[in-house]
C-alpha cells in the first residue's frame, strides 16, 4: 500500500495529541488483562477534559488519528509494523469482529483484515514494560 493509497488510512493506536484523534473505545478490564470496551460513535476529547484527567490520557481511552506514514516509527515505507506483530503475536480473544466505528478506516484492518479486529480488544496503548506477550509485541 503507498502513501498515497494510504491516505484516509486510521491509526487505531494513536495519541490524543495527533491530527484528528477521536476517542474510540474506553480502557476496561484489569492490569494483566485488559480490555478496550468500544465507543458507539466517536468522541472528541479536548485538551481541558484531558488536563481535568490528572492521568495519561491513553491510559483511560484508545484514540484513533489520521495515521502519519512516514512521520511514524511503526510504519515500515508500506505497512504498519505494529499492526502485523499484534497479528503474528497475541492470540485472538473474541469470536466475531467487535463493533467497532474504525473498521472502514483502520490501518491495521486495512492491512491484516479481521484477524486484527479479533486481537484488537486487548491492545492498549500505554504498555507496561512488564515482558508480557502485549508488551514484547508493541515493543520495535
Amino acid at each position: 500500500m503507498s502513501d498515497a493509497t494510504a491516505q484516509g488510512l486510521t491509526c487505531p493506536s494513536a495519541q490524543p495529541d495527533m491530527t484528528d484523534a477521536k476517542v474510540f473505545g474506553v480502557l476496561d478490564g484489569t492490569p494483566d488483562e485488559p480490555r478496550i470496551s468500544y465507543l458507539r460513535s466517536d468522541a472528541k476529547v479536548g485538551a481541558e477534559v484531558i488536563a481535568a484527567l490528572r492521568v495519561d490520557p491513553v491510559s483511560v481511552f484508545r484514540f484513533s488519528a489520521q495515521c502519519e506514514t512516514s512521520r511514524c516509527a511503526q510504519f515500515d515505507g508500506r505497512a504498519c509494523g505494529l499492526g502485523k506483530r499484534i497479528v503474528e503475536g497475541l492470540p485472538p480473544i473474541v469470536d466475531a469482529l467487535p463493533p467497532c466505528q474504525i473498521r472502514a478506516t483502520c490501518r491495521w484492518y486495512a492491512e491484516n483484515g479481521g484477524a486484527a479486529c479479533l486481537r484488537c480488544p486487548q491492545v492498549v496503548t500505554l504498555v507496561r514494560r512488564d515482558g508480557s506477550r502485549l508488551s514484547r509485541v508493541a515493543q520495535l
